[in-house]
């Protein structure tokens, strides 16, 4: 495995073998020519023209398409310098999915592991921020009702696009619904700025959110720059907030959920779109577990009889 690689582009031991597979050698030779150096686009564009035969500007915006390359402002002007293999395993796998797939499954265990603990790792700072009310946010910070989910499309005066989830394009734990992530950021480095990204209507978002609550996806935003609508076997929020032990407070749980029994008609549907398997059907008997709840609310919108209802949490600033 190539030590100039490793060291600028952060590959674990985990991508060592994937590494032919994830990158061109155009792009690993970009890479160690770069090295931590940050370059304009006039002198990047210089950088290609004097080693690869090939298109400067094409292969630039290739390169920055697919996650190689990333942006930076830096006084008041755009540089470039090398990405890393955080990045592009994101895009490699929303993006190049047959690709991804040919990695045998235990490799891909490996790498999914590895991911979401370098995005525990990363959440760690920002989570002590939020605890001693320096910080407000962290990305996917709040659950949100279908209703309030709708209802935020309406205040949203960006244009929207949607994108395949990150979260279960990697992980492939399920088979729920993958193009339902609706963003709104358009800044550097986005999704839309490196060219991904379908345009959509409010009329099309909101027909995405009720398809995604059919198929048992909770809705996450924090309002100013997407709406997730993810599960908890794949979500990385999640996953990343059970290693750092940050229930509760990242997604913030606005509800507490409160179940009827004695209205509860034991139809066993919100055991099967719980998912946190706080409700539980067993003997024909349901149950529910309030441990185990983490107050996303999507139990509410499927019960036939509302024996499901919500209570909002006192004192919960957004």
């Amino acid at each position: 495995m190539n030590e100039k690689l490793i060291k600028y582009f952060g590959v674990p031991k985990e991508a060592y073998s994937y590494m032919d597979v994830m990158l061109s050698k155009e792009e690993i030779n970009l890479i160690e020519k770069i090295q931590d150096k940050k370059y304009t686009y006039e002198e990047l564009i210089n950088l290609i023209e004097k080693n690869f035969n090939l298109s400067s500007e094409e292969f630039l915006k290739s390169c920055y398409k697919r996650g190689v390359i990333n942006k930076e402002k830096s006084n008041e002007q755009i540089v470039y310098k090398s990405s890393n293999i955080y990045t592009r395993l994101a895009y490699f796998a929303q993006y190049e999915v047959d690709l991804w797939k040919s990695i045998p499954e235990e490799d891909r265990i490996k790498l999914d592991k590895w991911y979401v603990e370098k995005y525990a790792q990363g959440a760690i700072p920002r989570l002590e921020e939020i605890k001693k009310k320096t910080r407000k946010l962290i990305e996917n910070a709040y659950f949100y009702t279908i209703h309030e989910t709708l209802e935020l499309i309406d205040t949203v005066n960006h244009e929207l696009y949607i994108v395949p989830c990150n979260c279960k394009s990697i992980s492939l734990r399920c088979d729920k619904p993958k193009n339902v992530c609706i963003l709104f950021e358009k800044s550097i480095n986005s999704e839309w700025d490196r060219g991904w990204g379908k345009p959509i209507t409010k009329a099309e978002a909101k027909e995405i959110i009720i398809m995604a609550n059919k198929n048992g996806l909770m809705h996450t935003s924090e309002a100013e720059q997407a709406i997730c609508n993810c599960d908890g076997c794949c979500c990385y929020p999640i996953r990343a907030s059970q290693i750092i032990g940050a229930k509760g407070i990242w997604p913030q749980r606005r509800y507490d959920i409160v179940w009827d029994k004695k209205k509860c008609i034991n139809c066993g549907i919100c055991s099967k779109i719980c998912n946190f398997n706080a409700f539980n059907k067993v003997n024909k008997t349901v149950s529910f577990d309030e441990n185990k709840c983490w107050g996303c609310t999507i139990c509410n919108d499927h019960c036939p009889v509302n024996a499901i209802t919500l209570k909002k949490i006192k004192d919960n600033h957004e």
